[in-house]
């Protein structure tokens, strides 16, 4: 069953031209890191040789999980991350941070807090569309035919956290998505009341 949006956006386009380079087969398949090698960009942890190398004080990136820095050559630098974070999260930050890379070519830690804010916006939806492509989520709508689908099931056919998989499926429907299921052929989504 297919729901595709009647248009994509700017960062779904700019996300589908960066997978199109890779041939990836289920949700799983998708490696960020491997996409992040593929357009030369290093990811290194974040610690102490980082701000020596960056002239930064620890207090700077105090708080911080992940922090990137672009390179003049565009679409290529360096991603640092903190070390020992649970990989779903790890995924989830340098997806982000590839797509700051890939969009932005100034460091977060030098621009205006409006420009951030709307620099980590543009990121976390492009980053939305690189690890969940509507491909993929047309294959859920498929599995809801048969049985009903929860967000629980969703991020983990994606391998992402509930909150980015309702941020994802919020990009399409406008809406908080809690579930799919179909009724007499007809597929919807539900929202869980509280």
């Amino acid at each position: 069953m297919q729901l595709r949006q009647i248009h994509t956006d700017y960062w779904e386009e700019r996300a589908e031209k960066v997978l199109s380079h890779f041939d990836y087969t289920y949700p799983d398949d998708i490696d960020i890191f491997q996409i992040c090698w593929r357009y030369g960009i290093k990811v290194l942890p974040l610690d102490k040789p980082f701000l020596e190398s960056h002239g930064l004080e620890f207090e700077d990136i105090e708080g911080l999980k992940a922090y990137s820095v672009p390179k003049e050559k565009a679409r290529r630098g360096t991603i640092y991350l903190k070390e020992h974070l649970p990989h779903v999260e790890r995924k989830l930050l340098v997806a982000e941070e590839f797509c700051h890379l890939y969009a932005h070519h100034s460091p977060q830690l030098s621009v205006n807090e409006y420009v951030l804010a709307k620099n980590e916006q543009q990121a976390k939806r492009m980053a939305a569309y690189l690890l969940m492509p509507q491909w993929f989520i047309d294959k859920v709508y498929d599995f809801a035919e048969d049985e009903a689908v929860t967000i629980s099931d969703i991020a983990d056919y994606f391998m992402v956290t509930e909150d980015f998989a309702h941020y994802r499926l919020e990009l399409i429907f406008r809406h908080k998505v809690d579930a799919f299921t179909a009724l007499r052929g007809k597929l919807g989504t539900l929202e869980w009341i509280k």
